[in-house]
C-alpha cells in the first residue's frame, strides 16, 4: 500500500484520489479476509474481484462500486508496472455501469429560500452567504472551496485562484453579488479571533474542513425546507449556465474538466427542460 500511494504522489495525484484508492484496496483486502480468500496479490483472480464488486452492489449505489473498481484497477496496474505480478487480474474486465440518473438540481425558488436563511449580519450568516453564493456562482468542488486562502481572493477583478484536481491551478470568476457577499464576510472575518489564519473560511474553533462546508449547505437548506448537498449546488451551477445558453467549452474550463464525459454527465440534469425552453425561444416551425 505504501508503495502504491508513493507512486500516486509521484504522479501528483490529489489527496482525495489517494484516500479514495486506499479505501478501495483496504475494503477489498478486508472482504477477502472475511470470505477466507487469499490476500496475496499473486493469488487474486478475477472471480474474487467479481465477488467483491457484486457484494458492493448489494449494499451501495452503483457509483460507489464503480469508484472502488477503479481504485483496484489502478492498484493492480501499478503492481504489474512494478513487476510484482505478470498480468493484472482485472485485464479485460469492465467497470459496473452507472445508471443514467442525474441528481435533481435546485429550482430558482429553492435557491432563493436557501439564501434567505443567511440574511442576518452575524458572522455565521455572512460567512454562509458567501459560501453558498460562491458554490452557486462558480460551481466549485467542496475541496476547492475549502482550500481557498485569503490570498486566493481577488475582489477587484472578481476571481479566485483555485487548486483543482491533479493539483492544477485555474482562475475562477464570480459575479457582483458573490463579490459583495465575500467582501462583507472578509470584513467580518477581520474581527475574528483567528483572523491571522491564512485559510479563508473560519469556524468557531478554527479553519473550516470539507465536512464543515458540507454541513453549512445541509443546515441552511434544512432551514429553508429544502434538501440539498454541496455537489448538488455544482450540478445546479452547470444547469443554470447551460440554461442561460452558456458555451460548453467555457463551462468545462470553469468547472475544471478535461473530459467531455464529465460535461455530458452534468449536462444530463434537467436536459429535457432546457431543450423545451430552447424550443420555445427558437420554434423552428414558426419561421414558415
Amino acid at each position: 500500500m505504501d508503495s502504491f500511494l508513493l507512486g500516486l504522489r509521484a504522479q501528483n495525484a490529489s489527496q482525495r484520489t489517494l484516500d479514495t484508492y486506499q479505501e478501495a484496496v483496504t475494503q477489498f483486502a478486508t472482504f477477502l479476509a472475511e470470505k477466507g480468500m487469499p490476500t496475496d496479490p499473486h493469488k487474486v483472480t478475477r472471480e474474487y474481484i467479481d465477488a467483491f464488486i457484486a457484494d458492493l452492489l448489494s449494499k451501495w449505489k452503483p457509483a460507489t462500486a464503480n469508484n472502488r473498481y477503479r481504485g483496484l484497477q489502478r492498484y493492480f496496474k501499478r503492481l504489474q508496472e512494478a513487476g510484482e505480478i505478470k498480468v493484472s487480474p482485472m485485464q479485460n474486465m469492465h467497470p459496473p455501469r452507472i445508471p443514467d440518473n442525474p441528481p435533481e438540481v435546485l429550482s430558482d425558488e429553492q435557491i432563493e429560500a436557501i439564501l434567505r436563511t443567511c440574511t442576518g449580519q452575524e458572522f455565521s450568516a455572512r460567512r454562509d452567504m458567501a459560501i453558498l453564493r460562491l458554490l452557486l456562482d462558480s460551481g466549485l468542488r467542496r475541496a476547492e472551496l475549502t482550500g481557498l486562502t485569503l490570498n486566493d481572493v481577488d475582489l477587484r477583478n472578481q476571481r479566485l485562484r483555485v487548486l483543482g484536481k491533479g493539483a492544477r491551478l485555474r482562475d475562477v470568476p464570480f459575479g457582483r453579488k458573490s463579490a459583495q457577499a465575500l467582501d462583507r464576510y472578509i470584513r467580518a472575518r477581520n474581527t475574528h479571533r483567528l483572523a491571522a489564519q491564512p485559510q479563508l473560511w473560519l469556524g468557531e474553533r478554527g479553519p473550516m474542513t470539507p465536512s464543515g462546508i458540507y454541513q453549512v449547505v445541509v443546515d441552511r437548506a434544512k432551514q429553508a425546507g429544502v434538501t440539498a448537498k454541496t455537489h448538488q449546488l455544482r450540478h445546479t451551477f452547470c444547469h443554470l449556465w447551460l440554461r442561460a445558453e452558456g458555451n460548453e467549452s467555457d463551462l468545462m474550463q470553469l468547472a475544471g474538466w478535461h473530459s467531455r464525459s464529465m460535461l455530458n454527465r452534468y449536462a444530463a440534469s434537467r436536459a429535457a427542460e432546457r431543450a423545451r425552453e430552447a424550443h420555445k425561444r427558437l420554434s423552428p416551425g414558426d419561421r414558415f
